[in-house]
């Protein structure tokens, strides 16, 4: 979802890197550079959602109650609602049941913030950093949940690089970070994300397997995706921006997405 306000950081640069699943990096540019996550770190949540499903302590039937309201992880800051530009206006009214699994598709495939705060908050933020950790992408962080103001002031944001996003998509394919059940089940949620830019130029559907996790806000805008049957073979390619406007971020993913594609 497309955020109010900037988190540009600075001027404008073009971070990626392109390697397979196994580990191998093929080429790398600014991979190392920080920048706010936005939509990215989603990632991170499906897959801390996957473990309790693993672990059998959640279900996909289970019930959830969709709404747009929060409380913020700031003591004392009460209660915050999703900002207006963020609203996924899929989500039933405020109150509705819904399967988590419901949830959890509206968070991948749509990129839904309500949704994502929804599975945040079942999971918790430590189950969520900790994948990170597991992932090796050590410089990332899932600070707060979305729209949370007062958090965000108080300092806690989202954070990755191009590197750190390689190696979380890495971990998933190779199954690294669940099941086989699960990480197949998560292949196929990153495969109907509506927001296709570095795999704009895979068929879809197709022969070949692809899936991705996009992010943006002002002045940000990023992806992270796998080409190819999920295993070591994989290619996975993760590409930053910041400074550009949204017609020329997308034109450089699309056209980046499309070259590690055919030079793959």
């Amino acid at each position: 979802m497309v955020s109010t306000g900037t988190h540009s950081d600075g001027v404008p640069v073009v971070a990626y890197r392109v390697a397979r699943a196994s580990g191998e990096v093929l080429a790398a540019r600014h991979d190392e550079l920080d920048f706010y996550a936005a939509s990215t770190v989603k990632l991170a949540v499906l897959v801390a959602a996957a473990r309790e499903l693993d672990a059998g302590t959640a279900s996909l039937e289970e019930t959830c109650t969709a709404t747009r309201t929060f409380t913020s992880q700031v003591p004392g800051a009460g209660e915050y609602t999703i900002e207006p530009d963020d609203v996924d206006d899929g989500l039933p009214p405020d109150g509705t049941p819904m399967p988590l699994g419901d949830v959890i598709d509206r968070m991948v495939t749509v990129s839904s913030n309500e949704a994502t705060n929804i599975v945040a908050e079942r999971v918790g933020l430590p189950a969520v950093n900790q994948v990170l950790a597991d992932a090796g992408a050590t410089r990332s962080t899932f600070g707060r949940k979305y729209s949370d103001l007062a958090a965000e002031q108080a300092g806690a944001s989202h954070r990755t690089t191009a590197a750190d996003l390689c190696l979380l998509m890495s971990a998933v394919v190779t199954g690294r970070l669940a099941g086989p059940e699960r990480t197949a089940w998560m292949c196929e949620l990153l495969g109907r994300q509506t927001d296709r830019q570095l795999t704009a130029a895979v068929p879809a559907p197709g022969a070949v397997p692809f899936g991705s996790k996009s992010g943006w806000v002002d002045g940000i805008r990023h992806d992270v995706a796998f080409v190819g049957e999920p295993g070591p073979d994989a290619l996975v390619v993760a590409v930053c921006t910041r400074g550009y406007d949204e017609q020329a971020a997308e034109e450089t993913l699309k056209a980046l997405g499309a070259l590690a594609v055919a030079l793959a």
